[in-house]
């Protein structure tokens, strides 16, 4: 929001607001940036709504200086963006992005993101969790085990994160391969 004003918040507004976020040229802006496209893709072949375009551009703006709170990046984007003047189908998809609530437990914060957000519905939120875990921190498609080997480089063994991941590896893995089957079937 400038001002009073609330902001568009659509997919063009969710770039502009990156923009605005994160540095020009940095990881989690080209993150951002990548998954968004990657979801852009996603929602043509599967016929989804513009909300998970939307999703996928925001969904680490819980990383941003003005965003930060918690530590909880799902949590911290969900209350910047509902303090933007967000739709709860949007807040929703960030806070509970790429399992969430495994990291909130590891945090304390399970009861705080569960109570303030709770998980959507339908389909939107294992595909930008999808987008996400198969995109790059420089916005490339990657493979689902270059993405978690790229994480376990990032975070030392035992660190909060490398262990939310750990415990969230195969789940994510069985969400990565029911979404390429469905990317793989021919449109009717």
């Amino acid at each position: 929001m400038r001002g009073n004003t609330p902001r568009e918040i659509d997919p063009a507004g969710a770039q502009a607001l990156l923009a605005e976020v994160f540095d020009p040229g940095s990881d989690r802006l080209a993150h951002s940036l990548g998954v968004g496209r990657r979801a852009e893709h996603v929602a043509r072949a599967l016929d989804r709504p513009a909300l998970l375009v939307t999703a996928a551009y925001l969904h680490d703006v819980g990383y941003a200086a003005a965003a930060r709170d918690t530590g909880l990046h799902q949590l911290d984007g969900a209350r910047y963006l509902r303090s933007l003047g967000a739709p709860d189908a949007l807040t929703g998809l960030v806070a509970h992005h790429t399992s969430a609530t495994v990291e909130a437990a590891e945090r304390g914060l399970d009861h705080r993101l569960s109570d303030e957000f709770p998980e959507p519905s339908g389909d939107l939120l294992d595909l930008l969790t999808y987008c996400d875990i198969t995109t790059s921190a420089r916005g490339d498609a990657v493979t689902v085990d270059e993405r978690f080997a790229h994480i376990y480089d990032r975070y030392p063994p035992g660190h909060l994160v490398w262990r939310s991941m750990q415990h969230a590896e195969p789940g994510l893995r069985q969400l990565v391969a029911r979404v390429e089957r469905r990317l793989e079937r021919p449109a009717p």
